[in-house]
């Protein structure tokens, strides 16, 4: 049996980390610390490293009669400087917020004139202020101008540059740049190496349905959540901390991808280790490939849990194999993902998954400073009728009291009650555990960022800079399109196209793969972070906000949840029945050369709920309007299951007995299609219509 490369480093006391370094710099090819090594190459590294140890001891040996001499002369100086080391007055605490920081210098000069540097909305009040004047003399000429506004109104930079004119002002606009939250409104601190401690490493579950994520997760804490949820199955994320070898490791079990997802949408990577869970007796499945995409675009370590080995019908290598297809090989087999065999309800080979955890974590050199001011995230949030708004939160630094002053997002407060991951009352809360907090004012969102502050008018402050930047965010947003892609590779220097590829079946999905795959340039490079058979569907169009993705669709189309999904967070997603259309588009997009001639315009959606045989006219369909609104002349197309079976359009649309010229969301009706025929019950019936694009993108 081949040597770890974890055993090894364990033998020499090194970490996984330096050991692997190592390993390169001799020319030992390993990909990771799971590795095995050969009888020759560990014969190798033991020499080298005895070698090693021989002349380290020989130059520790000259080192130490020079030090001796040091310390005897260095002793002596300390004996003056002793009484000199007490600790000095009015030294910054991390509680403290230097002044100066806080204060912006806006108003400059140039020629005699004054220069005020804007970025966002500005109040009378806050523009009063810049320029030095009272608020009441610029709300007095304001209203001599027909202006009539209060010292808390909103000034448009229009406004503003005129009145500037007045006081011999120029205005500036300055852009902001993008920051994060804790570095814009100087929250985050920076840290000593010497306080940095190890922290346990924070650990999602995720898979397909009823493959057992919770149900493992329950074995591993010795508790019974699945019992006391509707089906077994998890309705809200939970955190929960157990421990292994007096290492504790923490678990978040979400409801499924999409809530890992939204998360990293808003800009919070919690993660550090996925594990994809997947039953031994269903294989890989469609929401499995979706979890592994998922995992695939955080960039997080994966270990396979393959569970229910027990059951008579598992089958393991089947897994393996199915697994090997979307690119997680075995370390078995010569790969870099670890695979557990488990059974959650027999509790078998659970320490071995455990261990592999420590050991991942241990390569990853997990780390945090459990000395300054607590900062966590919110993976949950609700209202209470009882007490108001609850936050589960992870502390991911520093240590969170009752009485500490917080702001998450839009939320402040101050933490009246904390409630760890057994339900159990808690005076504070350390690294890297979740937990209940009782004392906001508003219900944050999940993914926003906790912070304590030093007191609650700067909490107040903060709050409101936030709503404000917020406000400008969502009017200024810009998503990614094949149109603006060039330009916006220029502006924001990307060096990779992340794609979403849907299609109507396995094929087609690996046949639009290749393709795209050989549009890959020097300078960008193609990058496809999912591809499935499918309709489109909502968890694509979150994974593509998170990743900033563009969907591409082949005869098949968005759910009605996905479009106004996509609608909402500005995600592009392109359909076509032709597969050189799409990579025709795409090349010309990464060369700025992209021409839009049409545009489709997405109008409504009618469900067949019955269909009625009539002879000599053929199938009428029953139908009730989803989304939208229908006209008897639009452009439709017929979907079954997503994906494409007809396009063309309406022979006829009635309301009851009468033609009706359109119908809208809620109402019932009567259609026939134009040359089609085989329609059936559940089709969807979506109408749209095109439009012309005259203006060339350069």
């Amino acid at each position: 049996m081949k040597t770890r490369v974890h055993e090894l480093a364990k033998k020499h006391d090194m970490s996984n980390k330096d050991f692997l370094n190592l390993l390169h710099e001799m020319g030992v090819e390993v990909s990771s610390h799971l590795s095995g090594l050969s009888d020759e190459a560990v014969k190798e590294i033991e020499e080298y490293l005895e070698s090693e140890e021989n002349t380290d001891a020989k130059k520790k040996k000259k080192k130490r009669s020079k030090k001796t001499a040091k310390e005897s002369s260095k002793d002596k100086e300390e004996k003056g400087k002793g009484k000199t080391t007490k600790k000095k007055k009015g030294r910054r605490s991390d509680f403290t917020v230097k002044k100066a920081e806080e204060v912006e210098e806006v108003v400059l000069e140039e020629d005699g004139m004054k220069i005020v540097k804007l970025r966002g909305e500005i109040t009378v009040g806050e523009f009063a202020e810049k320029l030095g004047i009272n608020a009441t003399e610029i709300i007095k000429k304001l209203f001599l101008k027909g202006q009539m506004l209060t010292i808390n109104s909103t000034m448009s930079f229009e406004l503003a540059e005129e009145m500037a004119v007045e006081y011999d002002a120029l205005i500036e606009i300055e852009e902001e740049v993008e920051m994060e939250f804790g570095e814009k409104f100087d929250l985050e601190l920076e840290d000593k190496e010497s306080d940095l401690v190890e922290r346990p490493p924070v650990i999602t579950i995720m898979g397909h349905v009823d493959h057992g994520k919770t149900s493992l997760l329950d074995a591993l804490r010795a508790t019974n959540v699945a019992d006391g949820e509707a089906g077994g199955i998890t309705q809200r994320i939970g955190a929960y901390q157990i421990s292994k070898n007096g290492k504790k490791i923490t678990f978040v079990d979400t409801p499924g991808h999409e809530a890992f997802t939204d998360m990293r949408a808003r800009g919070a990577q919690v993660t550090d280790i996925a594990i994809l869970v997947v039953a031994a007796d269903d294989g890989v499945m469609p929401q499995t490939v979706e979890a592994l995409s998922h995992a695939k675009a955080a960039k997080v370590p994966i270990i396979v849990a393959v569970n229910k080995i027990d059951k008579p019908e598992a089958n393991a290598l089947r897994v393996k194999q199915e697994l090997m297809e979307h690119g997680l090989v075995s370390v078995e087999w010569g790969g870099d993902v670890e695979f557990v065999e488990v059974s959650a309800k027999q509790r078998l080979n659970l320490d071995e998954l455990l261990e592999t955890i420590l050991l991942t974590a241990e390569i990853l050199e997990l780390k945090a400073n459990p000395k300054k001011r607590a900062k966590g995230i919110v993976l949950e949030s609700r209202l209470d009728p009882k007490v108001g708004p609850i936050a589960d939160v992870l502390i991911q630094e520093g240590e969170l009291k009752i009485g500490d002053v917080i702001v998450a997002g839009e939320a402040q407060g101050k933490v009246r009650a904390l409630m760890n991951d057994r339900g159990d009352r808690a005076d504070f809360i350390g690294l890297a555990q979740p937990t209940e907090i009782i004392g906001f004012n508003v219900v944050p969102e999940a993914g926003d960022v906790v912070y304590v502050i030093q007191n609650e008018q700067h909490a107040r402050r903060i709050v409101e800079e936030v709503a404000k930047a917020r406000k400008i965010s969502e009017v200024s947003r810009k998503s990614i399109s094949l149109e603006s892609l060039s330009q916006h590779m220029e502006d924001s220097n990307i060096k990779e196209l992340n794609l979403i590829i849907r299609a109507d079946s396995k094929g087609s999905v690996e046949a639009l793969k290749e393709s795209l795959h050989k549009l890959s340039t020097d300078e960008v490079a193609v990058n496809i972070i999912q591809a499935a058979s499918g309709a489109i569907t909502e968890s694509d169009v979150k994974l593509a906000e998170a990743s900033d993705a563009i969907i591409i669709g082949f005869h098949v189309r968005p759910t009605t949840k996905a479009l106004r999904g996509a609608d909402a967070s500005g995600v592009e997603i392109r359909t076509s029945n032709i597969i050189y259309h799409i990579t025709e588009d795409i090349e010309k997009a990464l060369t700025g050369m992209l021409d839009p001639e049409f545009r489709e315009n997405y109008q409504g959606r009618i469900e067949i709920k019955k269909i009625f045989k009539v002879s000599k006219i053929g199938n009428i369909a029953g139908c009730i309007v989803v989304d939208g609104k229908v006209k008897s002349d639009s452009n439709i197309r017929l979907l079954r299951n997503g994906v494409v079976v007809y396009e063309g359009k309406l022979d006829s649309l009635k309301r009851f007995k009468d033609d009706a010229k359109e119908v809208v969301a809620g109402q019932e009706c009567g259609l026939n299609i134009q040359n089609f025929n085989d329609i059936k019950e559940g089709d969807i019936v979506e109408a749209f219509d095109v439009i012309e694009i005259k203006r060339t993108l350069k």
